[in-house]
């Protein structure tokens, strides 16, 4: 019993020791982000156009998609989008603060605050056009129902609305106090009710219950050290977990292409057959 004692004692003292050592290296990182540096006429002109071009790109984008759906009312919006094999795409902000007002309401109303923050958001009409607004700006994709098991297992969170704080999925039995109602007992119930063609009647409950996902920077130092300031703050790691992420999802797209097109190949092959 000494023995056991004093084994955890000294895992406690070798944790607090982890801990204090990693808060200092918080610090630092901190300190040396927040050192104001001079900056130069020429890069705040560089900074500003930058923005003048992007709020015309928003801008634009929403021409263009509104546009394209300009004979289509709200009911039918909704009728297209349910008819598709998505309901909920995932979203991860890919750009700091350094972005026009307009794009920083459009990312605070998703709930997405800062850079590598990430959400799970229903398709509706509303956040259809949102999303091909804010396409140049974040990672969007669908993720497969394994994919979406794996990032809840890892990263996923509950939100609790009282205390306006979020709380670890560890363990099925906080799926089944949050969610129990809903038919979700396990982590594997959240992604399929999430990723099923068919909508969940509680599809904004269950969204409403999960956090947004903190897919921060790498934390080994080596792969941030030769990244200036304004990338750390600005852009996203490509050697990140968000980065990552972009290429399985953008490899999700790239396969539904490829099987949209045989299925199309394979529907066109008899009509072809009978008209010879």
């Amino acid at each position: 019993e000494q023995l056991n004692a004093d084994r955890l004692l000294r895992r406690d003292k070798l944790k607090e020791r982890r801990e204090r050592h990693k808060e200092k290296l918080d610090s630092k990182r901190k300190k040396k982000l927040a050192t104001k540096k001079f900056i130069s006429a020429q890069t705040i002109l560089k900074h500003a156009l930058r923005k003048q071009h992007q709020s015309r790109q928003f801008i634009k984008l929403a021409e263009k998609h509104d546009g394209r759906h300009r004979h289509e009312s709200k009911t039918a919006a909704q009728e297209r989008l349910d008819r598709s094999s998505h309901r909920v795409a995932l979203v991860v902000r890919a750009k700091g603060k350094l972005i026009p007002t307009s794009v920083a309401v459009a990312f605070r109303r998703l709930g997405l605050e800062k850079i590598y923050t990430s959400r799970l958001v229903r398709l509706t009409p509303s956040t259809e056009r949102a999303l091909v607004q804010l396409r140049p700006f974040c990672i969007v994709g669908f993720p497969t129902t394994e994919q979406l098991t794996q990032l809840l297992r890892t990263r996923g969170a509950l939100w609790v609305e009282e205390t306006k704080t979020k709380r670890f999925i560890t363990s099925n039995m906080l799926l089944e106090q949050a969610l129990g109602a809903y038919n979700i007992l396990c982590i594997e119930d959240l992604a399929e009710a999430l990723t099923s063609t068919t909508a969940h009647e509680n599809l904004d409950v269950i969204l409403k219950h999960i956090a947004p996902f903190d897919f921060h920077p790498p934390r080994q130092l080596y792969l941030e050290r030769h990244r200036t300031v304004h990338q750390k703050l600005e852009i996203v790691n490509p050697e990140s977990f968000a980065a990552y992420l972009q290429q399985q999802l953008d490899g999700n797209a790239k396969r539904e292409k490829k099987d949209k097109k045989r299925e199309a190949r394979k529907a066109a092959a008899p009509s072809a057959k009978k008209s010879s």
